[in-house]
């Protein structure tokens, strides 16, 4: 199985865009399996086996990124567009400026472009977007291989941030949707006498606790903390940190490339 996952994502696609969909299927998932263990083994790892190989992982992946692009087009607006095209702003104080400067110094020479200076950025903003969009098109092109390894992997990560923040409210409704069956299961099954249940509250949780496996409770707290993580870390913010990490990664490619060609 794990082959053919292999075969049907590269990398990126499996950290990016695979990986997202799984994990906000895996609290649900972990807490069907605690309750159904059965499913793991027979006819259940057969099911698996058969929608993974009809495309199922490849849906989710496909949804993830769907979600993700929804969410970055907001992102963007409120940004006020690509970290890279920030960075490579004059009105922009993020990038230091002599650093900024020798970006578009290499960048204006190597892609043939006529970059703006301060002046004629703030009178025509967008006409030195459009500049700076091209230029790091160009830098994007240049960057595909193995030797720019830390660009590959800060894409990937923003990717994965991005399609986890659009799988948000997917993911915390499926949480608590588990949660809530998984607590309504528990009190369902447990052989307690509720008609005492005020009077021993104290014995009763006790008996409901030591009636449940293990992996159920294990279940429900990967659950809980599944939809903590959710709340507190898949934020906007969070998108924003790798959207400049790769911005960085991808610009600091100038230096390297400004190198490899004075050794030309």
């Amino acid at each position: 199985m794990l082959a053919g996952i292999t075969s049907l994502f590269d990398p990126y696609g499996r950290q990016a865009r695979l990986f997202p969909g799984l994990l906000t299927i895996f609290p649900a998932l972990l807490c069907a399996l605690a309750w159904f263990p059965q499913l793991l083994s027979g006819l259940g790892s057969t099911l698996l086996t058969i929608c993974s190989s009809c495309g199922l992982l490849y849906a989710l992946s496909s949804l993830a990124r769907t979600k993700g692009k929804q969410v970055e087009k907001r992102l963007l607006k409120n940004w006020g567009g690509w970290p890279t095209t920030l960075l490579l702003r004059h009105s922009n104080g993020e990038l230091e400026s002599h650093t900024r400067k020798r970006y578009h110094a290499f960048l204006a020479k190597s892609a043939k472009l006529a970059f703006p200076d301060a002046d004629t950025e703030a009178r025509d903003p967008a006409a030195a977007d459009a500049v700076y969009a091209s230029a790091v098109k160009w830098l994007k092109e240049r960057t595909r291989s193995k030797e720019f390894a830390l660009v590959e992997k800060e894409n990937a990560q923003y990717g994965f941030r991005r399609n986890l923040r659009g799988m948000k409210s997917l993911g915390i409704s499926l949480c608590m949707f588990a949660l809530l069956l998984s607590l309504a299961s528990v009190v369902f099954v447990a052989k307690v006498d509720w008609s005492s249940y005020y009077a021993h509250l104290g014995e009763t949780i006790s008996t409901i606790i030591a009636e449940q496996p293990a992996q159920r409770w294990g279940a429900l707290a990967v659950d809980i903390l599944a939809a903590f993580a959710w709340l507190v870390i898949v934020n906007d913010e969070w998108v924003r940190q790798a959207g400049y990490q790769y911005a960085y990664a991808l610009l600091a490619c100038c230096d390297k490339l400004t190198i490899t060609s004075a050794n030309r």
